[in-house]
């Protein structure tokens, strides 16, 4: 049984609840301190159960699971079945003629002819209609592998989608634990005199954006879910596998070449078409071939001054050709097809220019977030973590006041917030790089 065949059975009913209970404690959070902090264990609680009793899936496991189960390739894998099967029917044979006569063929008395005869194209017409429809099945196998690559790309980017999710919701969930702290010091300040209500404010209103935060991202992680679910074509919830590590190497693909892309191959191979049609309707100026016999009986005195009963027993055959003399209707459907091979020949430079100009702006678009994810990594979040220490030790020493150390913790939290940002972008622009690599 593959992955994306496993039952979940009472496991979706308890995830169920655990999502609502979540969505409870985001939305009714109170300013009962001890009621608040509460809540929010509850919630980590849910969140790590609720995290744990889903399949995790790697980004292989989840493209091996699409490519299995997912219903717009199982209808392709279909189509190029049908289109193989419709090669048998190039050399489709008209039907066979059978007739008679009876009545006074030859004298006074009546005569029995039977005849059977079978008119059939000429030889090359058959062979190159076969021709045709081979080329149709090939363009139907491309068609497959170009499909299946379109839902490689989407797969990975619903993936890398649900990793920034999940990253997002547990930068929200620290920091939402690092408010509701500062909060109730800042109630106690203002109930000691040491503060005064903008301060406690400003607080609630940092605890409250965090929440709705949340529960916009589980929102949004209900949405994805739902389309990743629908991409592996399975009722199975699968989350990505956080512990699986992505290596790019992206730096030397500046002169990739896209030939063996199915795209490619799939507007080369509409240029095949278009000439194995021209060469269909080229043959149908050939003659059709008519072949017959026919075998009758006689009564009376016959040439050779024999008296023969009314058996059959004289034999004859037919040779015709079918000269197509009017043919200025066909001879423009041949002048229609040789334009028709100008048009794929010019759709085919023009999509493989349009792929290399996608390809060269992915790689822009990949070097732009991968010099913002060093940035980060290599300065940005450093000092982020710089800010949140500093801020926190001075405003424990009453060096700052809370305002002060609210901005100077958004700073931080902005930090890392559009690292995990420049992470997800990274990661899409990768997914697109390898669409057109065909990985």
């Amino acid at each position: 049984m593959g992955i994306g065949q496993r039952a979940i059975g009472n496991k979706q009913r308890v995830i169920g609840n655990e999502q609502s209970i979540f969505a409870y404690c985001i939305l009714h959070i109170t300013n009962s301190i001890t009621y608040r902090k509460l809540l929010i264990a509850s919630c980590l609680l849910l969140i790590t159960n609720y995290s744990n009793a889903q399949d995790k899936i790697t980004l292989q496991q989840a493209i091996d699971t699409a490519l299995v189960n997912n219903l717009t390739v199982k209808n392709e894998k279909l189509r190029t079945e049908y289109h193989q099967k419709l090669i048998k029917s190039g050399a489709t044979i008209p039907a066979t003629n059978i007739g008679g006569q009876y009545g006074q063929i030859n004298s006074f008395y009546p005569d029995l002819s039977l005849g059977i005869s079978q008119t059939l194209s000429f030889p090359t017409v058959y062979s190159r209609q076969k021709d045709l429809l081979t080329e149709e099945w090939k363009s139907s196998v491309l068609n497959l592998r170009i499909k299946e690559t379109e839902l490689k790309k989407l797969v990975t980017e619903a993936y890398f989608n649900l990793l920034y999710i999940q990253q997002k919701r547990r930068l929200l969930l620290e920091n939402d634990s690092l408010f509701s702290e500062f909060l109730s010091k800042s109630i106690l300040r203002l109930k000691k005199g040491e503060s005064n209500i903008l301060e406690k404010t400003t607080a609630e209103n940092q605890q409250g954006q965090i929440a709705l935060q949340l529960s916009q991202l589980e929102q949004d992680w209900e949405i994805l879910q739902l389309q990743f679910q629908f991409l592996l074509n399975t009722s199975t919830i699968f989350v990505p596998d956080e512990s699986e590590v992505f290596s790019q190497n992206i730096s030397s693909l500046e002169n990739a070449e896209f030939i063996s892309h199915p795209l490619v191959q799939y507007w080369k191979q509409q240029q095949n078409i278009a000439v194995a049609n021209t060469k269909v309707e080229k043959s149908k100026l050939l003659p059709d071939i008519t072949f017959g016999y026919n075998i009758m009986g006689m009564k009376g005195m016959g040439a050779n001054n024999v008296e023969y009963n009314s058996s059959l027993r004289f034999h004859s055959v037919q040779f015709g050709l079918g000269i197509p003399i009017f043919n200025g209707s066909q001879k423009s459907k041949i002048n229609v097809s040789k334009i028709n091979e100008q048009i794929t020949g010019n759709e085919y430079k023009v999509n493989l220019r349009n792929l290399e100009t996608n390809f060269a702006q992915a790689m822009k678009q990949y070097q732009k977030y991968q010099d913002a994810v060093l940035y980060f990594e290599n300065t940005a979040l450093e000092n982020a973590e710089t800010l949140k220490t500093t801020a926190n030790k001075q405003f424990l020493n009453g060096e700052i006041n809370y305002l002060e150390w609210v901005l100077l913790m958004n700073q931080a939290i902005s930090i890392q917030s559009d690292y995990i940002e420049a992470i997800r972008n990274r990661n899409n622009a990768v997914a697109e790089i390898n669409y057109y690599l065909n990985k």
